[in-house]
C-alpha cells in the first residue's frame, strides 16, 4: 500500500489523517482503495523500472475499478454528512493519484489526464453515476486547464523573455507541475484561485494581482525563499521584489517594499522562533518534490 500510504502522509494533515482513517475503517472503504492503488503501484513500478511508457491500459482500469469499487462502499452510507466527507477525500486521495503518476510520466501528462478523464466519464455513464459531481469534486476542469498549458516549449520562450529583457521576473523551472503548488496553496486557504496564483510565474508587466491570505505573510516569505532555494523559481532580479509588487491580501491591500525580504531573513536567522512557519512550508515543498 506505498502509493496510498504515501498519499495520506503527504497530503493531509495529522488531524484530518486520523479523521479520515477511522471514517474509511468505518466503512471499510481503506481496504478497497489500498488494493485498488496497490495493483497500479506493480504496474508503475515495472514501467519505471524497464525505461517504458506510462501503462496506460493498467491507468484506465484502475480509474474505472477506483470509481466502481468506491462507489459500491459509498452507496451504502446512510449518514449524509460522513458520506459527504468521504466522497470529498475519496476524490482528493483519486487525484492525487492520478497527479502521482503524471509526475512519473512527464511527457504524457495530458494524454493521461485525457484517457482516465474519458475513463471515469465512461463508467459513470454505464454505472449511473454523476460524472459532473465527480469532476467537480476532483477540479479536473482546473487541473486540466494547468496541465494543458504547461510545457517545456513554453518554459523555454521564457527563459528567452527574460535574457532579453531587463525587468524582474520569476521563472517556474518546471522541476515538478506547477499545479501541484497551487493546489497545495488553495487547500491550506492561502491564495483565492489556483489560475490567479500561476500568473506570478512569467509575470513581468502584469496588471493583475495575486490575493494572497496576509495571517500567512510569514508562510509566503518563506516559502518564495525556500522555492529558490530548491530551484523551482528563478528570478533575474528579485522573486521578493516581483511578488511584493503583485501579491496583495485579500482585501487588496498591498505589501511594504523589503517586507518580504526581511521576514525571510529573520526566520532564516532565527529559525526556532518560526519553527511552526518552518514547518509548514517545508511540508509544502516536501509534497510537491
Amino acid at each position: 500500500m506505498n502509493l496510498l500510504n504515501d498519499i495520506i502522509d503527504e497530503h493531509f494533515l495529522s488531524s484530518d489523517k486520523e479523521k479520515l482513517i477511522a471514517l474509511f475503517n468505518k466503512y471499510d472503504i481503506f481496504e478497497t482503495v489500498a488494493k485498488t492503488s496497490d495493483q497500479l503501484d506493480i504496474h508503475l513500478t515495472n514501467a519505471i523500472n524497464t525505461n517504458q511508457l506510462a501503462p496506460m491500459p493498467a491507468i484506465v482500469a484502475t480509474s474505472s475499478n477506483f470509481l466502481v469499487l468506491t462507489n459500491s462502499k459509498v452507496g451504502k452510507i446512510t449518514n449524509v454528512k460522513e458520506k459527504r466527507e468521504i466522497q470529498e477525500a475519496v476524490a482528493q486521495i483519486g487525484l492525487r493519484i492520478l497527479l502521482s503518476i503524471i509526475k512519473l510520466f512527464p511527457k504524457e501528462d495530458v494524454k493521461i489526464f485525457e484517457a482516465v478523464i474519458q475513463s471515469l466519464q465512461t463508467t459513470s455513464n454505464m454505472f449511473g453515476y454523476e460524472f459532473t459531481d465527480i469532476k467537480n469534486l476532483m477540479k479536473l476542469d482546473e487541473f486540466y486547464d494547468l496541465i494543458q498549458t504547461i510545457s517545456g516549449e513554453k518554459v523555454a520562450n521564457e527563459i528567452v523573455e527574460i535574457k532579453k529583457s531587463n525587468k524582474s521576473i520569476i521563472i517556474w523551472t518546471e522541476k515538478t507541475h506547477l499545479d501541484f503548488l497551487t493546489n497545495e496553496l488553495k487547500k491550506r486557504k492561502w491564495i483565492k484561485t489556483q489560475k490567479e496564483f500561476s500568473s506570478l510565474f512569467g509575470a513581468s508587466n502584469t496588471n493583475s494581482l495575486i490575493h494572497w491570505d496576509m495571517k500567512f505573510k510569514y508562510e509566503l516569505a518563506f516559502l518564495l525563499y525556500s522555492l529558490a532555494k530548491y530551484d523551482f523559481i528563478r528570478s533575474k532580479k528579485g522573486f521578493f521584489s516581483v511578488s511584493e509588487r503583485i501579491i496583495v491580501d485579500f482585501s487588496g491591500d498591498r505589501l511594504k517594499l523589503n517586507s518580504l525580504k526581511k521576514i525571510s531573513s529573520k526566520i532564516t536567522n532565527d529559525p526556532s522562533k518560526y519553527a511552526d512557519v518552518i514547518k509548514n512550508v517545508e511540508e509544502l515543498i516536501k509534497s510537491i518534490s
